[in-house]
């Protein structure tokens, strides 16, 4: 199914999550607006809702991120909505690869690379996948099928073996490989793939960021307006009157 706009989403699911969070909008802060600007007036109803908005999404997404025991001792962080996720990404494969970015593939498998420790399971299990995907959906694209078609390929199709690690140059990007074949006949194909650290925390930073951004512009609006209001129920002038707000 293709994705939408650019997100790895299918078109389908993402108009109906849009609509979703529309009718959400309206529904739950336009209501709110309506109450609040027959009270206090169009513009300093907006100016409470958005002040008391933006201080809530303030610790919201500070729960989000930093979880501040929300949940008990044991919270974890990053509770929010999620970006992408820690990954290993394939950089070069083939019978021989070779990489101009990570001089360690050429290598493979003798030093740098070692074999895995028994404390590496995790990362074993990890990588196997992501190489089973990986020559999953390059056997799919050359035959023209879309996974789960008739005909397509499947991952456990594949299997893979000796998987061994490595430190780049840049003593930061960890790297790992593994050959890698077609369960019903072909190639030994090697596959070299680092490490992503992904990016989990990125909408909560967006969601804090926007939120305090709004909080500072708007309280002192706020401010101001609420000086004013209160001249005129003190004794200043009343505003003109245009009807009813």
């Amino acid at each position: 199914m293709e994705s939408c706009l650019g997100f790895n989403i299918p078109c389908d699911v993402f108009w109906k999550g849009a609509l979703v969070a529309i009718m959400g909008l309206t529904l739950f802060i336009g209501s709110v607006y309506v109450m609040l600007s027959a009270v206090f007036g169009r513009w300093m109803g907006y100016l409470v809702l958005m002040v008391g908005l933006s201080g809530w999404m303030i610790i919201q997404s500070s729960l989000w991120l930093f979880g501040f025991w929300s949940q008990g001792l044991e919270t974890p962080t990053n509770l929010g909505p999620r970006g992408a996720e820690p990954s290993w990404v394939a950089v070069e494969s083939g019978i021989a690869p070779e990489s101009s970015e990570y001089p360690e593939a050429q290598e493979y498998p003798l030093a740098p690379w070692e074999a895995p420790t028994g404390g590496q399971d995790a990362s074993v299990q990890s990588v196997n996948g992501a190489i089973q995907v990986y020559l999953a959906e390059t056997a799919n694209e050359e035959l023209g099928k879309e996974e789960g078609e008739i005909g397509a390929v499947a991952t456990s199709d594949f299997t893979v073996q000796d998987v061994r690690f490595a430190t780049a140059a840049d003593d930061k990007t960890s790297l790992a490989a593994a050959q890698g074949f077609y369960n019903g006949g072909g190639p030994l194909v090697t596959v070299v793939l680092r490490h992503d650290s992904g990016s989990v925390p990125r909408y909560s930073y967006m969601f804090l960021v926007g939120s305090i951004l709004l909080f500072l512009i708007h309280v002192p609006l706020l401010d101001r307006a609420e000086k004013k209001r209160k001249e005129m129920l003190t004794g200043g002038e009343a505003p003109p009157w245009y009807g009813p707000a």
